[in-house]
């Protein structure tokens, strides 16, 4: 690739992630989406349970002027883009065959379902089960272009070809997957990259410069920039605010549970007891097929991509970023990445100043490409973080702080977050931003969702609505990064 850089810090180098050949395609319209098309009762199905029957079709076509999300577990949302179909995220949490007569799962999804969805494309924000798992499946089935870091394509190979040798002896020998050729994954940054593929050096921490990169697909009515930021960690007790621990409890009624007090005892049947699983159990029974990601996305699991998207309409644009962890950029703390540094590391500065200094300045590179992005008018974010125990909601707000969303979608809240605890997250975040001095008046609208009553309630935005009218300086970034 030819990639010029940028010479301002805060400004990015922006560079194109091109597909290769037999997978590249310029058509401003869903693959599947043919006049003369048959009406596939599957596909129309799927589309009408995900995204609303009074937005699809009789022939399984999306309305063409809205953004349609439907929230599929933790932070996997089906997605239609301009009636172009795409998935953030893969996973679901539950998978549990259905049951009959009548349907009693918690979490009523299969990777199936995604399948007869038929999908363009998948973005992975990080490799780890809880948000790959299906994806090298739904891909070979469909078709669809997975987008990773190019150590999560390992992966998504290695799950190919264990699904393509597994026996399946259960469903009668039938492979799970329909070839062993290599899934369709393209790497969107370098292998072994730091994050914002910062180039400041342990001599010259502050002189380095950042990179977005852009996927081409969807061009040109749908722009795409990415670029890798950190995983959710932990970082010592920030002391610039007060803190709030945060509270993860979950309903216990899902589970079921004996609440003793105060007296007397009440036994809370469980609203959604364990069925049966998708994933094999010992022994397997008829059903069951093993499509999670191959050891947990092993140890490139961690490292985390970053998707903007900005979608083109009739005289303004409408952006959303898909963001599914929130890692502690202000001190550059994480793993999995060069530049990054352990939590020892940031606790030991006698021995430790120059690598200290880096990862502060890969800090602010992140967060310098968050500020000059297309304005965001919608965030699919996580409110989870593995480092709320210190720290709650500071490194999710800290993004917000710069991206400026108009709406915000906590997302993670079926995994980490216990079943049902999404009211408590939105208290912490609240207590958080004020804490943190974070005016009110510049919070974006919260939108939470809560499971699992919102699981595929499609989240509807019309693309020209004037609420997403942009101001000429916004107009410009949208002309300078997505030309």
């Amino acid at each position: 690739m030819n990639c010029p850089r940028l010479l301002a810090a805060l400004l990015s180098a922006l560079c194109l992630v091109s597909l290769p050949a037999a997978a590249r395609e310029r058509d401003d319209d869903d693959r599947f989406d043919k006049d003369d098309r048959k009406a596939d009762p599957a596909l129309v199905a799927a589309r009408q349970k995900f995204f609303g029957i009074e937005n699809v079709d009789e022939r399984g076509r999306v309305d063409k002027d809205k953004v349609i999300f439907s929230w599929a577990t933790n932070t996997t949302y089906a997605v239609s883009v301009q009636g172009r179909i795409i998935l953030l995220d893969s996973y679901i949490n539950r998978p549990e065959l259905p049951t009959t007569p009548l349907d009693t799962r918690r979490t009523p999804i299969l990777p199936q379902d995604f399948v007869a969805l038929r999908p363009e494309a998948i973005f992975l924000g990080h490799g780890h089960g809880d948000h790959a798992d299906n994806a090298a499946y739904v891909s070979k089935w469909t078709g669809a272009t997975i987008y990773a870091s190019a150590e999560t394509c390992d992966v998504m190979q290695a799950d190919t070809t264990r699904m393509w040798n597994d026996p399946n002896l259960v469903n009668g020998g039938v492979r799970i997957v329909p070839d062993g050729d290599p899934v369709k994954c393209v790497a969107v940054v370098p292998r072994n990259s730091p994050p914002g593929e910062y180039t400041g050096t342990l001599a010259n921490p502050a002189g380095g410069t950042t990179t977005v990169r852009r996927i081409t697909q969807f061009d040109p009515n749908i722009c795409i920039l990415t670029f890798k930021h950190v995983h959710s960690g932990t970082a010592p007790v920030d002391p610039s605010f007060n803190h709030s621990p945060l509270s993860n409890f979950g309903d216990p009624r899902y589970s079921g549970r004996v609440i003793t007090t105060p007296p007397p005892a009440v036994t809370y049947p469980a609203m959604y007891p364990a069925g049966t699983s998708l994933n094999p159990s010992s022994p397997p029974v008829p059903g069951q097929m093993d499509l999670r990601t191959t050891g947990f996305g092993g140890s490139a699991g961690i490292i985390e991509m970053w998707y903007h998207f900005v979608v083109r309409g009739s005289g303004r644009d409408f952006t959303f970023a898909f963001v599914n962890s929130a890692g502690p950029v202000k001190e550059g703390i994480g793993s999995g990445s060069p530049g990054l540094i352990s939590l020892a590391q940031y606790n030991d500065p006698v021995n430790n100043g120059p690598a200290i200094a880096l990862a502060a300045e890969i800090g602010k590179g992140l967060f310098g490409i968050m500020s000059s992005l297309p304005h965001t008018d919608v965030l699919m974010g996580s409110i989870v973080s593995l480092g709320s125990g210190n720290n709650q909601q500071r490194d999710i707000i800290q993004y917000i702080q710069h991206l400026r969303p108009k709406v915000y979608y906590p997302g993670h809240l079926t995994d980490v977050a216990q079943a049902g605890s999404a009211l408590y997250h939105k208290i912490n975040w609240r207590e958080t931003a004020l804490a943190m001095g974070f005016p009110q008046s510049d919070w974006p609208e919260f939108r939470l969702l809560v499971d699992p009553n919102d699981f595929m309630v499609p989240q509807v935005f019309n693309v020209n609505d004037e609420r997403w009218e942009k101001s000429r300086e916004a107009e410009e970034r949208v002309r300078s990064q997505c030309r």
